[in-house]
Formats: structure tokens, C-alpha cells, sequence
């Protein structure tokens, strides 16, 4: 059976968003289903989690699985050396999905390659967090009835928000128009500009927050 990983929103097609985001309204209307049950799901989470963590976990056991994992990795062997292959090797052993969040940029889909379970990405350092933008996308979705044609204006950490880089990716397909404001020490990274270049999404860049700025937002993130 072909192995399904979810570790970019790079790699989703636009019909592929919209399904997803039909499907998370089903969900939504009758949360607690029994499809996953007999399956087990490791949750591992080698830097800090609240929100994250828990609605994984939440929706594994609404879904009807077993979850184990942990949510400190100072309590696991990689304080003794091992290393994070020899880790994602072992608990493949025991689950059928592994749900990974970590520091280091990349580990997500370096897990996604040698692990012969799925992996899904619940954020890699400053580089992408996808469940997070599916999200966001459904929240877009809700409140404006569509997900074409927005104006959406990011404020903040736009150098480390891993968030807004996998909302950028996501929106791809949607024509919308980016508003990047942030000081000049947390400005949207340069390869994130690029992106949007080359894949014709408009931006505008801004330093300033305030109404006169804002004022044409349809989302302001």
C-alpha cells in the first residue's frame, strides 16, 4: 500500500486543499468516528507543544485510535545519543502513523525517508507547519465563502513564522494578494518572496501597522 505522508502544504494540489476542506466540515458535524480504530498513532514532540499536541491527540482518539509518544524529549533516548533515525526507526515498530514536531528545519521530511510508516509534519522549526495551514485555510474558508481572490495581510514574525511560510505555499492556487508587514529584522524571508514570485502570487511589503494600511484586508493574520 502506497505509504501517504503530509509533511509540505507544498505538495497539495488546489483540488486536494478543497477536498480536505470539505472533508475537516464533515468532521466537524460528526467528530467522533471509529476509522482509525485498532490503529495505533505516536505523537512525537521533541520541542515544546500545547495546542498542537493535544488536538492531534484529541482527534486520534475521537477517530478511535490508541496514541503513545511523548511531549519532552529530555525524557527520551535521544539524551543518551540516540539518534533521531535510530528513534523514528524504532517507533515505527510500534505505530501506524507518526506525528513529529522538531527544532531542526527539515527533520520532518528526513523522517518521511527512512520511516516506513507515514509521517506527519506538526511543525519543523521556522520552515513549515501544514496541519496548522489546513487550519487556517478552513478558517479563511468559513468566514468569506471562499478561498479566491483575498487580500491577506500577514503582521509579525514573518522571518520564523513557520505558519505564515505554509500559508503562502497553500495560497498558491487562489490568487490572493499578500500584504507582509513586519520591522526589518523579521521581514518575510527572502526565498519566501521568491516563491511568490515565481509561482505569480502579488505582495507589497510594509514596516508600518496601522488602518490606512490595513483597511483593504480581507484576512488579517
Amino acid at each position: 500500500m502506497e505509504k501517504h505522508d503530509f509533511v509540505t502544504i507544498a505538495d497539495l494540489s488546489k483540488e486536494k486543499i478543497l477536498y480536505m476542506i470539505q472533508m475537516a466540515k464533515e468532521f466537524e458535524m460528526h467528530p467522533n468516528r471509529e476509522i482509525l480504530k485498532g490503529k495505533v498513532v505516536a505523537t512525537l514532540f521533541f520541542e515544546p507543544s500545547t495546542r498542537t499536541r493535544l488536538s492531534f491527540e484529541t482527534a486520534a482518539n475521537r477517530l478511535g485510535a490508541k496514541v503513545i509518544g511523548f511531549s519532552d524529549a529530555k525524557v527520551t533516548s535521544a539524551t543518551k545519543g540516540e539518534t533521531l533515525k535510530d528513534t523514528i526507526l524504532m517507533v515505527s515498530n510500534y505505530a501506524d502513523v507518526i506525528v513529529m514536531r522538531h527544532h531542526i528545519e527539515g527533520a520532518a521530511q528526513y523522517a518521511s525517508e527512512i520511516a516506513p510508516v507515514p509521517i506527519v509534519n506538526a511543525g519543523d522549526g521556522a520552515h513549515q507547519h501544514p496541519s496548522q495551514c489546513m487550519l487556517d485555510l478552513y478558517s479563511i474558508y468559513k468566514t468569506q465563502g471562499t478561498l479566491e481572490n483575498l487580500n491577506i495581510f500577514l503582521v509579525g514574525d514573518l522571518k520564523y513564522g513557520r505558519t505564515v511560510h505554509s500559508l503562502i505555499m497553500a495560497m498558491r492556487h487562489f490568487n490572493p494578494t499578500f500584504h507582509f508587514i513586519a520591522p526589518k529584522e523579521l521581514a518575510m524571508p527572502d526565498e519566501y518572496k521568491l516563491y511568490c514570485k515565481q509561482h505569480g502570487i502579488k505582495y507589497v511589503e510594509h514596516t508600518d501597522f496601522n488602518e490606512d494600511i490595513i483597511a483593504e484586508a480581507d484576512i488579517l493574520y
